[in-house]
This record gives C-alpha cells, sequence and structure tokens, in this order.
C-alpha cells in the first residue's frame, strides 16, 4: 500500500490533524518531515495510506484542518505533490 503525507505547519497542527483522523477511523502516524519533502525546512507530516485520501480529506475540511500540501514517494527517494 502506497502511502501519502499531509504536511503540516507544526507539531501541534499535526497532533490535531491525528486526533481528527483518527476519530474518522482512519489509520495514521505522526512523523518529521523528510528534509526532500519540505521545502520550509523542518515540519511534521501524517502519515496515511492513499485509499484513505478521500475521507481524511472529507475530516480534515469539516474540522477545518486543511494539510498544507500532500505528498506521496516518487522516483529517486523524491516525494512528489499530490493535487487534492
Amino acid at each position: 500500500m502506497e502511502s501519502l503525507y499531509l504536511t503540516c505547519r507544526s507539531l501541534t497542527y499535526a497532533q490535531r490533524v491525528s486526533r481528527v483522523l483518527t476519530a474518522a477511523r482512519i489509520q495514521n502516524i505522526i512523523i518529521r518531515t523528510p528534509q526532500n519533502m519540505s521545502r520550509e525546512g523542518c515540519g511534521y507530516a501524517v502519515r496515511i495510506v492513499q485509499r484513505s485520501l478521500a475521507a481524511a480529506m472529507s475530516a480534515l475540511a469539516a474540522a477545518q484542518l486543511p494539510p498544507k500540501r500532500v505528498y506521496k514517494p516518487g522516483p529517486g527517494g523524491l516525494y512528489e505533490e499530490v493535487p487534492v
């Protein structure tokens, strides 16, 4: 299963996102944003599986907690932004 990464502006924001996803029964985990993913330096991301993206975005929209960006692993260890 392919993972997606919902980037967040802070650890607190990532924790809020994670709580909303958990309440929606979407498995997730908070991680440090890999350097080659983040354009703004260090940060946090919430990892989910790709099949949960639509439900995750719906739950986050209802909670008014949109992610900064969504990424998926790409070739050569880089990450590609996923349009949402």
